[in-house]
C-alpha cells in the first residue's frame, strides 16, 4: 500500500473510531465491534465526504478509484474486527 492509502484510511477511521469507541463504552463490545465494520464505516464515508471531498481528485490522480479505497479500508476493517472479536471471545 502507498502512503496515500493510509492517509485516507487514518482520516477515514479517526470518524469510525470516535463513534464505536462511544459505543462500546456505553453499551458492549461486541455492539462497538459490529458499529467499527458496518454503520461507522457508512457515517465515516458520509463525514469524509463532506469535509474532504476534495482530497478524492488527489487519489484519482494517483490512481485509486473511490471504489478501491473504500473496499481496501473496508476489508482492513474487517480484519481488525475479526481479530478484536476473537480478543473479546477469548476474554469473556
Amino acid at each position: 500500500m502507498t502512503r496515500a492509502f493510509w492517509k485516507y484510511y487514518l482520516d477515514l477511521t479517526k470518524f469510525n473510531l470516535g463513534l464505536s469507541l462511544l459505543v462500546t463504552f456505553a453499551k458492549s463490545p461486541a455492539e462497538g465491534i459490529l458499529l467499527f465494520l458496518t454503520g461507522g464505516m457508512i457515517l465515516s464515508l458520509l463525514a469524509y465526504e463532506y469535509f474532504h471531498r476534495n482530497e478524492y481528485y488527489l487519489y484519482h490522480n494517483l490512481g485509486f478509484t473511490r471504489i478501491r479505497l473504500v473496499l481496501t479500508a473496508w476489508l482492513f476493517n474487517l480484519g481488525i474486527s475479526s481479530l478484536l472479536g476473537a480478543f473479546f471471545m477469548l476474554l469473556g
